[in-house]
């Protein structure tokens, strides 16, 4: 039989109203020792809250929303696992939704998940932004974070392209992801290979476009000059240049070099063997829980070190 929030009561002594009151956040108006023993029966009984009706006593549930990047990857499994066992620690549960979802569809799901607070992995446009605000959910944008000038993403770029120019590339070109769109990571991963060419005095860098698609890839890959020197949104991207390549009979990496971003399983699998930027993880998992949980966090709380990139050298450069 389920526990109840009564039968919490009875254990502790107390009334079911204060046993509601304390697990919902309101215990600063009792004693210690009644908040003491409203916890102790909570732990002896086992008690879980009904997390609906948690939810509407305090018009946010125990979720947390994660908007999944536009181009997911392995290594992104495993920090949603990781961030699925750091909140389970502390009662709190993971849900997931597509950064592509609509306007009205993100809507809905705030509405009826009513998430403590939303970690955004991927570009917010005004219309979602605008409906956080109107529920007063909070955001932790960690694309934005990562993607400014000297984050992880631009730092991402920024040693692919010193990498190549290290390697003898005297020309550098990116590969957008036509997957990907414009998104805030692209754009950064981006920029920072542009000022690498633009700080070794070299020409700005050609910028071409993967679709995955062997009819459109071949012709990208076709318009690189011989030496190029390729740093790529991401793995998948990557490997598509690399089969380009070997199709129209391009050498790498004499005559192209290529560089991806994630350190997936595809970057083992290509031949050559691809050359990668790998992510680390935070390296403080309990500092983004504590954000997560801190109702009122500094204006000018930092999201902390979000981890390093480092180059995973292979046989394409």
């Amino acid at each position: 039989m389920r526990v109840s929030s009564e039968d919490v009561a009875q254990r502790a002594g107390v009334s079911r109203s204060t046993v509601s009151y304390i697990l919902n956040g309101h215990g600063d108006r009792f004693s210690e020792a009644t908040r003491d023993a409203v916890e102790r029966a909570v732990a002896e009984l086992g008690y879980r809250p009904h997390s609906a009706g948690r939810a509407l006593a305090r018009g946010q549930s125990d979720l947390v929303l994660l908007v999944l990047p536009i181009a997911p990857n392995s290594q992104f499994s495993q920090v949603a696992d990781q961030l699925t066992e750091t909140l389970a620690e502390h009662g709190l549960s993971l849900l997931m939704c597509s950064s592509t979802a609509s306007p009205r569809s993100f809507a809905a799901m705030i509405d009826a998940a009513r998430p403590r607070v939303v970690i955004a992995l991927s570009e917010l446009p005004e219309a979602k932004r605008t409906v956080l605000r109107a529920a007063g959910v909070r955001t932790l944008d960690i694309a934005h974070t990562i993607s400014q000038r000297g984050g992880l993403s631009w730092r991402a770029g920024r040693l692919q392209a010193d990498h190549l120019i290290q390697r003898g590339y005297r020309r550098l070109a990116y590969a957008r992801l036509a997957e990907a769109r414009d998104d805030v990571l692209l754009r950064a991963r981006e920029q920072g290979v542009r000022e690498a060419c633009e700080a070794a005095g070299l020409d700005e860098p050609q910028v071409i476009t993967v679709a995955l698609r062997a009819d459109a890839d071949l012709d990208a890959i076709a318009a690189l000059p011989i030496g190029t020197g390729l740093a790529c949104y991401n793995d998948d991207t990557a490997a598509a240049a690399l089969a380009a390549a070997r199709v129209i009979g391009r050498a790498v990496p004499r005559e192209l070099g290529v560089v991806g971003v994630d350190d997936t399983p595809v970057a083992t699998q290509t031949s050559p063997r691809l050359t990668t930027i790998s992510f680390g993880p935070p390296t403080s998992w309990d500092h983004l829980t504590r954000l997560l949980l801190d109702p009122s966090p500094p204006a000018d709380a930092s999201l902390g070190d979000l981890g390093e990139c480092h180059l995973v050298q292979g046989d394409s450069t």
